[in-house]
């Protein structure tokens, strides 16, 4: 099975798989986040934590490998009054951007191996 098939089965069933409340670490560094700042949430599945990013004044273009997430994405958005982008990508093949970024939000990606990892990490530094 792919990385894409394994998350829109996990994504395809109803409701949100981890909710719809923002990551605690995410939440607790909001006094952080700078209105007008640009940010990535990166990995972002049904958007909880882009979602939130957005709501306190951010632009935010959430990725994701899902369609099916970024649907939620969208759909939790609207929900919360506020706009997210969203594109599809496999964070080992996206074309990352090069100093276009204030914040990445990289929450839960530590399914990728450590070299994936270590790639990931390269390219979120290229991208602030």
């Amino acid at each position: 099975m792919s990385e894409l098939e394994r998350w829109e089965a996990r994504f395809s069933a109803p409701g949100y798989l981890f909710g719809k409340e923002p990551n605690a670490f995410v939440k607790s560094k909001a006094h952080l986040l700078k209105p007008g700042w640009k940010a990535l949430p990166i990995a972002d599945g049904e958007g909880r934590n882009g979602v939130f990013v957005a709501q306190q004044g951010l632009d935010v273009l959430a990725i994701d490998i899902s369609p099916t997430a970024l649907a939620k994405s969208q759909a939790l958005a609207k929900e919360r009054g506020v706009t997210l982008r969203t594109e599809i990508a496999d964070l080992m093949t996206w074309k990352w951007p090069v100093a276009e970024f204030d914040v990445v939000v990289a929450i839960f990606f530590q399914f990728l191996t450590p070299d994936e990892r270590t790639q990931v990490f390269a390219n979120i530094k290229k991208a602030l």
